[in-house]
This record gives structure tokens, sequence and C-alpha cells, in this order.
């Protein structure tokens, strides 16, 4: 099954990405969102961070919080905005923390945290092969 993600991974280069809020973990606070691909794949990450240039930019641990600003934070629209009109250029799976990376034009990176034995995150793709964050050890 895991050859199966890697290999499916691989397929997402040069697919378009849209991102929208999922109910899934529906906390104050939290920020889980659906990454759905062009080619009918859908990821649902709970704990999500992006790099932009090499410095962390925004993630879900940013959702609806100040840190000093003159508003909360949504993470989440920061994220639709950050991959509008970007396609994948990378996709790889993390062996070791279950982690998975997505690598965008402009220097943008998206990692899918899993930090947990819970299901943090989901992927299917359109053969109806998937995998959750739990079981990608």
């Amino acid at each position: 099954m895991l050859r199966n993600l890697e290999e499916s991974l691989t397929k997402l280069k040069g697919r378009s990405v849209s991102v929208s809020p999922s109910d899934h973990y529906p906390e104050p606070g939290q920020a889980s969102v659906y990454l759905d691909f062009a080619d009918g794949s859908k990821l649902r990450a709970n704990y999500w961070r992006v790099t932009k240039d090499g410095r962390a930019s925004v993630s879900s641990f940013d959702y609806e919080q100040q840190h000093g600003l003159p508003a909360p934070i949504n993470a989440i629209a920061q994220l639709q905005a950050l991959l509008q009109n970007r396609t994948v250029t990378d996709a790889t799976w993390d062996s070791e923390s279950g982690d998975l990376l997505f690598e965008f034009s402009d220097t943008i990176k998206v990692r899918v945290l899993n930090f947990t034995g819970y299901e943090v995150w989901e992927i299917r793709f359109p053969d109806g092969t998937g995998e959750y964050s739990n079981h990608a050890r």
C-alpha cells in the first residue's frame, strides 16, 4: 500500500490544487482543510504548515490567532491565496515522520503534518486507493 502512496503522490506533479475548509475537525482555532487536486485526488489535512522562500509563512496553528496583529489570522484564506493558480512541482511522503510534502512554484511548500497515531490526514486517489496518516509507517 505504501508503494502505491508514493507512486500516486508522484502523479500529482503538474496538477493544480484548490483549498476548501473541512468540517472534519470543527473545533475553534482549528484549520482543517481539503486540498482538491485537478486529477480528482482529495487530501484532508488537519495540521499543516506553509513555508515560502525558506521561511515559515502560515500554519493551521495560526488559525484565529491574533499574534499582536490588528485582526485574527484566517490561515485557510491565506493558504487559498498562496496556492491559487499554482501547480504541484513535487509531492513526497516522509516515511519516518509520516508527513506529506507538496512543493509549488515560487518556493512555496506545504507540509501536512503527522505527529500522532490518529488519523490527522487522509488522502484518496481517483483509482479508489488511499491512505491514512496513522497507517503510513
